[in-house]
């Protein structure tokens, strides 16, 4: 693509184009069927490819396409499912409005905001018949929010594909960074633990094994589990952790308690082994009660690093120093998201990079995304999908 393709790219990438796109989304409602359906009919009117596929019956995944030259391309990360609307809003969550330069709505920010934004930066050498110099893959997925079912599917269909060269060069999760430029975060799993005693009548409580007794005493083991992770934090991720979010035992005060169970939270590191997690965590409960403990793990998302270096976060920074962001930057993330997958289970090397701001706005009551900054993050898309280097 030339530097005058490029330069039509950014003035056609405008704040209408990003505002139509991303109230399509909000109001396709909180169903990922609908959202997708929407994504398909967006796509194909930029001249774009769409495949849909599903993760599991009635929850499909869509890629969109803009195809390339041969080689290696670049994937786009996004996710079609929203979290529950809840209480607080002053208006219909799935009817998008704009108020002072704001899009208000259910998913705005988290992410129909970089969905909207890498959908514009796809169509605009779509329309014009402009092959870029790699193809671009746009993958939606469900579940993002929950336990991560439809990037589990998705990288499933990928990783039969041993002794072939990469598919992809680089993956962007446009979920919302402030534009700041995230090489990498902790992952998180959600185990449930669980201690099997035996119930009694609490006149007698010797005559049973107190369930909830022993898992106070897990929780005790837990905790210090987290203080040993603290003491020596990862250089740039910080300390993996411990947290036991959830207790539910017992059936009332005068049985004991014959089953408690434990619901927890442990954020990953890159290297680490959830699996192993778990055992060690087995063998440390078992060191302060004898009774019956299980453990599974409900959810796991994984964590990722991306060198500061990498050709794939030096392009990042170039295409926002080309929107007119005056010093962007790079950081880490303290939550975790699906881009942890596509770099441990394909090697693509990753990185988060969006419109919004995940802790000021997303998963919160009369959620909104700034127009103007949503438009300018799909011209700094455009500029990384022209990019010729992998």
């Amino acid at each position: 693509m030339t530097a005058a393709d490029l330069q039509q790219d950014r003035a056609s990438t405008d704040v209408a184009t990003v505002e139509r796109i991303t109230r399509a989304l909000i109001d396709a409602g909180p169903d990922e069927s609908a959202v997708v359906a929407e994504i398909c009919r967006i796509a194909e009117s930029l001249g774009l490819q769409t495949v849909v596929t599903d993760a599991s019956p009635g929850r499909p995944n869509v890629e969109v396409v803009l195809p390339g030259e041969p080689g290696p391309g670049l994937l786009f990360l996004g996710h079609s499912d929203v979290v529950p609307a809840g209480e607080g809003w002053t208006g219909d969550p799935f009817r998008s409005r704009v108020h002072d330069g704001r899009i208000v709505g259910r998913g705005a920010c988290d992410m129909k905001g970089g969905l909207a934004a890498v959908l514009a930066a796809m169509g605009s050498p779509a329309r014009r018949g402009v092959v870029p110099a790699r193809t671009v893959t746009l993958a939606c997925v469900v579940d993002e929010e929950d336990t991560g079912l439809g990037i589990r599917a998705w990288v499933s269909d990928r990783t039969d594909q041993t002794g072939r060269p990469p598919a992809f060069t680089g993956c962007v999760v446009a979920e919302p960074t402030a534009g700041t430029v995230i090489v990498g975060c902790r992952g998180a799993a959600n185990i449930v633990l669980t201690v099997t005693g035996r119930s009694a009548h609490a006149g007698r409580p010797e005559n049973g094994r107190s369930a909830v007794v022993a898992a106070a005493r897990v929780v005790g083991e837990i905790d210090g589990l987290h203080a040993e992770l603290a003491a020596v934090p990862h250089p740039v991720l910080g300390a993996a952790s411990w947290n036991v979010g959830r207790i539910d035992g017992g059936t009332g005060p005068s049985i004991v308690a014959g089953r408690c169970r434990l619901e927890i939270d442990r954020r990953l590191l890159p290297d680490d082994d959830v699996d192993a997690v778990v055992v060690d965590l087995l063998r440390r409960a078992r060191l302060v009660t004898d009774l019956d403990v299980d453990a599974y793990v409900e959810m796991e998302m994984p964590g990722f690093l991306t060198d500061e270096s990498s050709p794939l976060v030096e392009s990042a920074l170039a295409a926002l120093r080309s929107t007119g962001a005056p010093d962007p930057s790079t950081a880490v993330w303290t939550a975790s998201c699906d881009g942890g997958f596509v770099a441990r289970d394909l090697g693509v090397p990753t990185i988060v990079l969006g419109p919004g701001d995940l802790e000021a706005q997303a998963h919160q009551p009369d959620e909104s995304v700034d127009l103007l900054e949503v438009a300018r993050l799909s011209r700094a898309y455009a500029r990384l999908m022209t990019e010729q280097r992998p």
